[in-house]
């Protein structure tokens, strides 16, 4: 066996938020878009269909067209705070930490006899999943991987060796 670096240092990786953040900009021009469109579409059929169209009736379908379309942009909208917050959360420097005294996450240092539980759980709505640490103590850190300089393999890996076998990620809320 060759030998083993001292830690395991894990950077933070603003590119993924700031996609992120362009992606759902571009969403809300685009679902902005599709609602003047819809909005458009329902005026032209209403003024040149007005006669043979039946309020109740008209009136239920132009709704639905642009609720739809105004549901869809609040949806890019929503992800869009969602993916500013994050990238807003990162810092530049050091994410996290493993080496043979423990592992270090979000702020927060613990010893290996310290750590209960290390995770790795679905994020909310649909967000990347989350890496953390439950300390014995019941306190829990932790910090999106989308956000990460290096793959979770590499940090069970890290936990795994630095422990000297202690401990090992658990992906089980994963559904794995």
């Amino acid at each position: 066996m060759g030998n083993m670096p001292e830690q395991l240092i894990i950077g933070f990786n603003p590119m993924s938020a700031a996609n992120k953040v362009a992606y759902f900009s571009s969403q809300i021009r685009a679902r902005l878009l599709w609602l003047v469109i819809a909005v458009l579409i329902c005026v032209w059929i209403w003024v040149w269909q007005r006669q043979s169209l039946s309020g109740t009736t008209t009136a239920l379908l132009f709704g639905v067209g642009i609720v739809y379309s105004a549901i869809w942009l609040a949806v890019a909208f929503i992800n869009w705070l969602r993916a500013r917050r994050s990238l807003s959360a990162i810092s530049p420097g050091v994410a996290a930490a493993v080496d043979r005294q423990g592992m270090w996450l979000a702020g927060t240092g613990r010893a290996w006899p310290e750590i209960a539980q290390i995770d790795i759980a679905p994020g909310r709505f649909g967000g990347s999943p989350n890496l953390s640490v439950k300390g014995v103590d019941g306190r829990v850190s932790s910090i999106c991987l989308a956000d990460l300089d290096v793959m979770p393999g590499t940090i069970d890996s890290a936990v795994r060796s630095y422990s000297a076998g202690t401990h090992a990620i658990n992906t089980a809320k994963l559904g794995n």
